[in-house]
Order: C-alpha cells, then structure tokens, then sequence
C-alpha cells in the first residue's frame, strides 16, 4: 500500500508530539499527549458533559442525533499512565456519531501514583453501574491501547462476578499482553512508532509495581475467554500489537464467543485517534459503530 501524505503526518505527529522520556515528568508526559489530540476540536455545539458514573469521574460525549438512552463505555489509551477523557473527546465523538450512542470517557485512576489493580477496578465499577442504569443490552464496551487491556478485563471480571454483561465490545490497538509474548513483537518492533518491546516493559513496570503481569486482569490474553459478548478487534497490519488482537478472537471463538479481527493495512497505532485528517479512521470509526449498532438494536 501506497504510504499516503496523511499516514505520515500522523506517524510524525506520534513521533514529535512528545518530550523527551528520559527528562521529562510524568506530569510533562501526560500534557502533551492530551495536547496532542486536544488539536482536534469537537463540532461545533457539542459540549461533553461531566459526571461521575459508579463513583469514578467521566465525560458523556453525545454526537448530534446520538441516542441517550444506549451508551459505549471507552477507556481511553495512554499505557495505563497517560490519556484522560477529555484528551479523548474527539475520539469518543467520532464514535458516537457512528455509533449514534452516547459515549462515556471514564477518567480510571492512572499509574504510577494508582498502581494495579486501581483502573481495573475503576473500569469494573463503571461498567457494573452501567449496565445497572441502562440495561445490559444497551451497553457496549470498548477501549484502545492500554484501554483495551482495561476494559477486556473489567469485562471479564464483571462476567466473574455473576453480572450481567455489556451486549457488544470493541477494542482498537489492544494491549492485552504485558508480557510481550506476541510474534508480531519482534516483527515490528522498531517499524511501529508508536509501540515497542521497550515501551510495553516500560508501561508494565509502572502500572504493575512488581505485580505478576500474567494475572488475567493485567494481560486479559491470559484468561479464560469464554462467555465474552460478540468483540470486534481493529489493528494496523505492521502493528506490534496486531498478535494480541489475533490471539484474543482465536481465544473467545474457541471458547464458543463471537470474535473477529479487521486488519487496516499500515495503519499507525490507534489510527482513528486521526481521523480529522486520516480517511481510514473515519473508516474504521464507521466499522465499529455498524458493529455496536447491530448489536444495540438500532
């Protein structure tokens, strides 16, 4: 595939939108990469509403024409320790205006100040409590990155509990193996601008503090996937990252779910992130909110 003008602007704005790791702050780490999306600004009238959902704090974004009464909870990437809701509302409006349901941007607590299990828990709660108010069949979950690491595992964890669960997930780019263990690792490391080998320890040594990062609700790769609800993977075909959306389908099919994976051919990490100028995550927006929309009922 040809490489086009707007792939590139976007893998430069990954490259370039950050300082540099060895001497910045978290602090630092975390405002440029919110100030790296926040470029993207919302239409025009839309305004994201705060709020606090099962005691965990959130953006409800609404796309025009949007229906309130379903929603798609999205935890939002960052590597456990950066990303915010608000630093993601233009991605959750694209998703509601796809998907025509209000999204939520939960702002779970984030590493190293709030090691594991704090945002699992944080996505367990949210969920728990949405699908308490708006009935499980009009809920669906997601999450990109680190984010969908998370939400696979409050999902599964909400399912271990002996709750009724969300009626459909999407997951963009999942991190869901903290260990690496992925084929897709080695092959594209060093191609990937956005995620390595390196990053992936270095995300698991913050988040996890120690803690074996095999636990299930750390790499959900390594749990039991059954009883899942119908999942939809999105990944870049150089991803380091595409293997876990790879095992992860194979895992929940083989456990009798219902799982697919569409591959982007070249696509840059978390892809719809730029939609105002990638034609393919306006794409790849469009593919999630058909799937979310089948299974909502609308």
């Amino acid at each position: 595939m040809a490489r086009t003008e707007a792939l590139v602007r976007a893998e430069k704005m990954w490259v370039e939108g950050f300082p540099d790791p060895a001497t910045a702050t978290v602090d630092d780490l975390r405002d440029a990469y919110d100030r790296l999306f926040l470029q993207f600004p919302l239409p025009e009238g839309i305004e994201p509403v705060e709020a606090e959902v099962g005691g965990v704090p959130v953006l409800f974004v609404t796309a025009e024409g949007a229906a309130q009464d379903k929603v798609l909870v999205w935890f939002h990437g960052g590597g456990y320790i950066m990303g915010s809701a608000r630093g993601f509302q233009e991605l959750g409006h694209n998703l509601s205006r796809a998907s025509g349901v209000t999204v939520v941007l939960p702002d779970y607590r984030r590493a190293p100040e709030n090691p594991f299990p704090a945002a699992v828990n944080d996505g367990i709660a949210v969920i728990s409590a949405l699908v308490s108010q708006y009935g499980a069949g009009n809920v669906a979950a997601g999450g990109d990155s680190a984010g969908g690491g998370l939400g696979l595992a409050a999902l599964l964890a909400v399912r271990d509990k002996g709750e009724s669960l969300p009626a459909a997930a999407v997951f963009i780019s999942a991190l869901l193996d903290l260990t690496a263990s992925g084929d897709s690792i080695d092959e594209f490391d060093g191609k990937d601008v956005a995620v390595s080998r390196g990053s992936i320890g270095n995300v698991g040594d913050a988040y996890l503090q120690g803690h074996n990062p095999k636990d299930p609700l750390a790499s959900p790769l390594f749990a039991d996937l059954h009883d899942v609800p119908p999942t939809l993977f999105l990944v870049g075909s150089g991803e380091v990252l595409l293997d876990d959306s790879r095992r992860a389908a194979a895992a929940i099919v083989e456990k009798g779910g219902a799982a697919s994976v569409s591959t982007y051919d070249d696509m840059v990490h978390v892809w719809p992130l730029f939609s105002s100028i990638l034609p393919e995550g306006i794409q790849a927006a469009d593919e999630a909110g058909a799937f979310i929309r089948k299974h909502l009922g609308l």
